[in-house]
């Protein structure tokens, strides 16, 4: 909202519907004048009367009272036969943050150190260290050359190394093997010989100190203890929370404990609460968790600790993003206070077999500390990546029946674009003959050519969906996406994979984890109560390079002013939140949805029934505070449509869980009551484009199916919202490639434009439905066709279908789904 922005009587009161002001929350019955009761009932923060919501009602000197309704001060004093309304405007000047806005070279080629090492985990003798990077697993001794130990293919996911306590073997989780889920695999570096623990969806693998047994955990996050000589499973006990996955288990020197990191939900009312400390026994199930500290949780649940030492004495663990080392009994009681030993941000600890030092990452470099926090040094770590592009000689001409540039509207027919490496270097009527030799020559003569499309709120969910995830959005289409909250080090990593070409997946914006206050929901929370913890992650988020940054719904004010700040100076990048209010205040530049989990009553965006008021409208009037929207409603439009959930992209390349729910929802024609939720939510976003807003479509994935979604937003767009086809395709298109700050690079088909394009079997312009008929796209001038894309993944979903029934994998779906932020 820019200088002089217009302010009606609704945003004077901080919201109408929203506002939970305290003379609301004080007034509960009133008599007008004539006896008539005003507001029997209170909804939301406010008082109803003939259904109307009102806010802050107050007496006058003449036994009147004067209320705000529906965006107007009313007066209703016992000298007036009818109510009447009281004008009012106000005008409140908030002047909207510039920055200077990160300066990325996409046409860069020279190498340049890895910052996305992750997960690694020092040996028992204290010598090597093992770890992911660029899509491969890799043992690196200390002060030597990182070797790599196995390569993933570019649709696969290799993740999660440890050791065997005798240094002999690595474990690791790999999603190549036949089902596309997740595996535990066992290398030994003696003679090389891989072989499979557990698989069907295994993860977060531990091997107990004797080698005899497994722990790891399900999709569910449930954990697992595996007999190696029999294969057989147990579950001691099912996790406290949802919402991701626990923490890594981690086993106590004799084998009968095993540590790991919990979320202990607080109450019924909010999903929220402390990443707890669990220690489970084995032999009887039970377990006990306590906190790190009073009030605190440990940092997140991906690799924060707790993880034992080997002499059984010590937990180490991450906390307001420092390390700290927590003394314990043999069974894992907490024997005094925990101790912090570095000042500097720390991620993934792991002990040496002595338990006298840790490894673990800072601000992307490898550090070893010792117990006492002393002898602390760098590991250095000759690794080095570079963007993999084709080269400027290799030519391709792509001859389109139908381009839409992404200009306009207008649609232009038998164009040919040609790309030299990864730029667009001509658009230009087609004309037989035209190819000059040494041109590569790509047919698209029944196709539409479109901008790449972006999807702008994703999660990546690599640590479950394995390949999958970033398979599925270019197979659906999308060659561009913005992560709206993740693990730091592994987002890092999946840019790097992409761009280095060893991993298949579209255009990749990072953020790091959703910076939070001391409690929160999502394993991916970061767990905040200090200025110094604050202070760590975000250094932290400038050592990564970060494309966003995110604070969310328990962080407060003062959190989300220095994420904003630190996001603008130091990093040139937007900053948001689900808080449109105080969001707009503090300097961040947009909201990640219209209306999400809050948890500060004052920043409500609609009504329970979907209704947003002229408060709303005025922030996000002109553009300059932004929205990504994530109509979520239009989930209820798979029934308008069937064939979509027979489509091989669902069948073959979706895991069976989500396979499961797109079919289950697609067997059901909306109901009137879902077509209307559809048509309100998708209201709000026309009026806020027609008001000059800038608005650009995400679909918070995972928690939606994948890439599939994108194309429900657009059709709700489309037919309910009534945009245009390239009105709606901009919100894909152009808006986010503006949002993020790329623009002069991405969103258009011009010369000069890097060469990211969708190309649609059919023409989307006469029927919007051929949009999801995606028949290849281009990424950087490299093409990725569906059909490759899908192809060989067939037999994987048999075989993981038929690994259980699909009410079971439906089962497992709405289970993780369960206290998500935002599902319909």
């Amino acid at each position: 909202m820019g200088a002089g922005a217009a302010f009606g009587p609704v945003a004077a009161a901080a919201g109408a519907e929203g506002a939970d002001a305290p003379g609301a929350r004080r007034l509960r019955r009133h008599l007008l004048p004539g006896g008539e009761l005003l507001a029997g009932r209170r909804r939301r923060g406010g008082l109803r009367r003939r259904g109307r919501l009102t806010a802050a009602p107050a007496w006058t000197p003449d036994g009147g009272i004067v209320y705000f309704a529906d965006g107007r001060i009313t007066d209703r004093s016992p000298t007036l036969s009818t109510a009447k309304e009281i004008p009012f405007t106000a005008r409140l000047e908030v002047p909207r943050p510039e920055y200077r806005r990160k300066v990325r070279d996409f046409d860069a080629t020279a190498e340049r150190d890895v910052r996305g090492v992750h997960l690694p985990a020092l040996s028992p003798d204290g010598r090597s260290v093992v770890f992911c990077a660029l899509n491969a697993l890799w043992l690196m001794p200390i002060g030597g050359r990182p070797r790599k130990l196995f390569q993933a293919a570019p649709a696969h996911y290799v993740q999660m190394p440890s050791w065997s306590r005798d240094g002999r073997s690595i474990l690791y989780v790999y999603d190549g093997n036949g089902d596309g889920l997740g595996a535990v695999h066992r290398l030994m570096l003696e003679d090389g010989a891989d072989t499979v623990l557990a698989g069907g969806g295994r993860f977060n693998p531990a091997l107990s100190p004797d080698g005899t047994r497994l722990a790891c955990q399900d999709v569910l996050g449930n954990l697992l203890v595996v007999d190696l000589a029999t294969g057989a499973e147990s579950r001691p006990t099912p996790p406290f929370g949802g919402n991701g996955l626990p923490g890594r288990p981690s086993w106590s020197p004799d084998g009968r404990y095993i540590a790991l990191c919990d979320r202990n939900r607080l109450n019924h009312r909010f999903r929220e609460g402390y990443n707890v400390i669990r220690v489970l026994d084995t032999r009887d199930g039970s377990s006990r968790s306590f906190l790190p500290l009073p009030d605190t949780s440990v940092a997140d649940r991906c690799d924060s600790g707790p993880v034992w030492s080997p002499d059984g004495k010590w937990l180490a663990l991450v906390v307001e993003s420092a390390l700290w080392v927590l003394p314990v009994e043999p069974d894992g009681t907490p024997a005094r206070e925990a101790r912090r030993i570095t000042v500097e941000a720390a991620d993934h600890p792991s002990w040496s077999g002595d338990s006298a030092r840790l490894l673990h990452l800072s601000n992307g470099q490898l550090r070893l500390t010792g117990l006492d926090g002393a002898d602390r040094r760098t590991v250095p770590l000759p690794l080095r990546t570079a963007r993999a592009l084709p080269p400027r000689s290799d030519v391709t001409r792509i001859h389109a029946a139908r381009l839409w540039d992404g200009t306009g509207e207008n649609v232009r027919e038998d164009v040919d674009i040609v790309v030299s490496g990864n730029r667009i270097t001509a658009v230009e009527p087609h004309r037989p003959g035209a190819r000059r030799s040494g041109e590569r020559l790509v047919d698209a003569t029944g196709c539409t050519v479109l901008p790449g499309l972006w999807d702008s709120h994703t999660h990546p969910y690599q640590n479950t969906y394995g390949g999958r995830q970033s398979r599925l959005m270019l197979a659906y289409g999308i060659t561009g996406t913005a992560s709206m909250g993740g693990f730091a080090y592994e987002q890092a990593r999946i840019r790097e994979s992409v761009d280095a070409g060893v991993m298949d997946g579209p255009r990749f914006l990072t953020t790091g984890e959703l910076l939070d206050g001391s409690r929160v929901a999502y394993s991916m929370g970061r767990a905040h109560r200090t200025a110094d913890g604050v202070r760590r992650s975000l250094e932290r988020a400038e050592a990564l390079d970060y494309d966003f940054v995110k604070t969310y719904v328990r962080a407060p004010g003062w959190i989300m002013a220095e994420a904003a700040r630190t996001a603008h100076e130091r990093l040139g990048v937007p900053a948001g939140s689900h808080l449109l209010t105080p969001g707009a205040q503090v300097g961040q530049d947009l909201t990640t949805h219209l209306s999400a989990t809050q948890r500060q009553e004052y920043g409500r965006a609609v009504s329970p029934t979907g209704r947003a008021y002229q408060d709303v409208h005025e922030i996000y009037r002109g553009g300059d505070f932004a929205i990504i929207i994530t109509p979520f409603s239009a989930a209820y439009l798979l029934g308008d449509d069937p064939t979509l959930a027979q489509d091989a992209r669902v069948t073959t390349l979706m895991p069976p869980w989500d396979a499961a729910g797109v079919q289950r929802q697609a067997a059901t024609a909306p109901t009137e009551a879902q077509r209307r939720a559809v048509r309100m939510e998708t209201d709000v976003y026309r009026r806020i484009l027609a008001d000059g807003g800038s608005l650009a479509l995400g679909t918070d994935c995972p928690i939606t199916p994948v890439g599939l979604h994108l194309h429900l937003g657009l059709r709700a767009l489309h037919q309910y919202a009534g945009l245009s086809p390239a009105q709606a395709l901009r919100t894909a298109t152009v808006a986010p490639a503006r949002l993020f700050g790329v623009q002069d690079d991405l969103g258009t088909v011009e010369p000069g434009k890097l060469a990211d394009l969708t190309v649609v079997d059919g023409d989307p312009f006469r029927d919007f439905t051929d949009l999801v008929r995606t028949s290849w796209v281009m990424r950087d001038g490299v093409v990725y066709r569906r059909a490759d894309l899908v192809g060989g993944a067939g037999q994987a979903q048999v075989a993981a279908r038929s690994a259980g029934r699909d009410e079971d994998w439906l089962a497992v779906g709405e289970a993780l789904r369960r206290d998500g932020c935002c599902a319909p």
